[in-house]
Formats: structure tokens, C-alpha cells, sequence
């Protein structure tokens, strides 16, 4: 959000422009406005960016691809089977590409959980473990790009990947998902519970958050400044309850490709005596003659008009 934005914020509220506070980025991340003193009506202030792509997944995703794995409507747990989220699984890797690409500062967001009884030992329901997510990917290998992985191997850590190398982790209890190690725990902790994961990219500053905890950052000097974006996992299974993508610029695709020279013509002007020529045209009938003397010998190479009768 911009000074001039927050100025006209500040008379419509009538406060004063030194109350207004600006937090955060000033592009890719969601932002903030801190006020003092009488607070207005925020229910009476609007304020709209078009550089957000917010997914439910109520209807089709068609901004989405399928690379790898099964993803659709599906129930997340086997033991009340009506409530269907949109998920991925796989015994290997579950991937799913975003269609568009963006340049600069991005912030992806979104909820998950993991799917019921996919891999693990039988006593458990679910297997935390291995939720990823890539930004300023190619679009075709979840190894391109910076990689966030959250309880990475067997949740040993969680880490961030430049390419196939890792540039951060942490296995401190903040960056780890829950385990069974001490027994089977809590409904609310694993089987009904949502994790809130978060990546941003500022500059050539990538910031990685587990449930509103900043994890890790890693100062790239080579900064990636432009991809697609992927969310998958590995022999596991994830549900998406939401995704949100903040860009600072898209790249749209280009329908038309631009030639220096032009092409040269598909059809060329009859140079034979037996060439087809269409002498009339009146209605649906037309007259065609032709100087060779059996069918088998006409060849085709154009259509020459003699009349502009159609």
C-alpha cells in the first residue's frame, strides 16, 4: 500500500496522516495500516488490489495442471467420508503446477491437511510429513526453483531448496510437524487439524513460515526473479483448503509469434494447362473446366478466380 492510498484513507477517516503506519512490503506481501486515536468504520472502507489469485477450489481449477499423482474431490478422512476437500496423493511425487507465471516479489499462502490412511504404520490415521510448496519453478521439475518442504524426510526438518540444493533448515520443534513419538496424540493435532504455510519472496529475500512463524530466511545473490508456481508432496497425501498467490507482476503468455521475414504462400498460382479454373459461380453451382483429357492427369495447385460471381 502507497502514501497517496493511505492519505485519502486518513482524510476520509479524518485522522491524521502521522497515524498511518505502513507495514510490510510494499508490493507482493499483504499489508497493514495502524491508526491512533478515534477509530473509523472499517466497514465503510474498501480496499482492492488486482494482483492476488485466491483459490477455494469450489469449482474447477482451471488455472491448475496435474503433473504427477491423483488429484480431485476427495474425502479427507475415511471415517466420515463426507467431508471433500481438493487433494493430491501418490506413492511417489504429487505435484500440481499453477498455469501462470510471475515476475518479482511473490507470496503464496495456504491451508493443508493430510489425508487419512495413505502410508505410515496401519495405527495411524495420518502421516505428517513431506508438504511442499515451489515458486519461480520452470513449470515442469518441483527441483527447479526455491523449494519450502515441510517436515522434509520423514519430517526430520523442515528445509528450503535453491534448485536440488538446500540453503536452509531448522528441526527445532517450530519447523517440525507433530509426531507419534509419544504416543497417539490429540484429535485437534493432527487428525483435525489445518497448517498454515507461507513463502515470500522480496527481492532477493526468501522468507519461509510455518503457522504464522517465520522459520528461515535465505539471502539469495543470485536472486530467481521469475517462474510458476508448485504445491506437491511426496508418498503422501494433502488436502488444500486455500491458496493464495500475491505478485508483484505477471508474465502473460504470448498468443502471437512476431516473424522478421514473411512466410511464404501455401498455394501459388496455377503454372500448368491443366490447371482447375472456376469460370462461374451462380448459387450453389459452379462450372469447373480443365484441359486434360482424363480425370486421373488434373492436378490441383490453386483455385483461380474468373468471376466474381460467389
Amino acid at each position: 500500500m502507497h502514501k497517496p492510498l493511505i492519505a485519502k484513507i486518513s482524510k476520509l477517516c479524518a485522522l491524521p496522516l502521522a497515524c498511518a503506519a505502513l507495514a510490510g512490503p510494499a508490493l507482493a506481501a499483504p499489508e497493514a495500516i495502524g491508526l491512533s486515536g478515534a477509530l473509523p468504520d472499517f466497514k465503510t472502507v474498501e480496499v482492492e488490489n488486482g494482483h492476488v489469485y485466491d483459490y477455494t477450489f469450489t469449482s474447477a481449477p482451471t488455472d491448475w495442471w496435474v503433473q504427477s499423482g491423483i488429484w480431485e474431490m476427495t474425502n479427507r478422512w475415511s471415517c466420515s467420508p463426507g467431508w471433500s476437500w481438493f487433494g493430491g496423493r501418490s506413492e511417489e511425487t504429487a505435484a500440481i503446477w499453477n498455469k501462470r507465471r510471475f515476475a518479482g516479489d511473490v507470496s503464496v499462502q495456504f491451508y493443508f491437511a493430510f489425508k487419512m490412511g495413505l502410508s505410515g504404520p496401519r495405527s495411524w490415521a495420518e502421516y505428517p510429513s513431506d508438504a511442499a510448496v515451489t515458486i519461480c519453478g520452470d513449470g515442469r521439475n518441483v527441483g527447479s526453483g526455491y523449494s519450502f518442504i515441510v517436515g522434509a524426510d520423514n519430517n526430520q526438518h523442515s528445509i528450503l531448496m535453491r534448485g536440488d540444493k538446500v540453503v536452509a533448515q531448522s528441526n527445532e520443534e517450530a519447523a517440525l510437524l507433530p509426531t507419534f513419538a509419544d504416543g497417539r496424540r490429540d484429535t485437534n493435532e493432527i487428525h483435525r487439524r489445518w497448517w498454515y504455510v507461507k513463502i515470500n519472496k522480496i527481492g532477493s529475500r526468501v522468507e519461509c513460515w510455518l503457522d504464522n512463524k517465520l522459520l528461515f530466511t535465505y539471502n539469495d545473490p543470485k536472486p530467481l526473479d521469475m517462474g510458476q508456481i508448485a504445491l506437491w508432496t511426496y508418498n503422501n497425501g494433502i488436502m488444500l483448503s486455500r491458496v493464495q498467490v500475491y505478485y508483484e507482476n505477471e508474465q502473460r503468455p504470448n498468443y502471437v509469434k512476431w516473424v522478421s521475414k514473411p512466410i511464404p504462400g501455401v498455394y501459388k498460382s496455377p503454372t500448368s494447362a491443366n490447371a482447375v479454373k472456376v469460370a462461374a459461380s451462380t448459387g450453389s453451382k459452379a462450372k469447373v473446366s480443365t484441359k486434360a483429357k482424363t480425370p486421373a492427369k488434373v492436378k490441383v495447385a490453386a483455385l483461380t478466380r474468373i468471376s466474381n460471381q460467389h
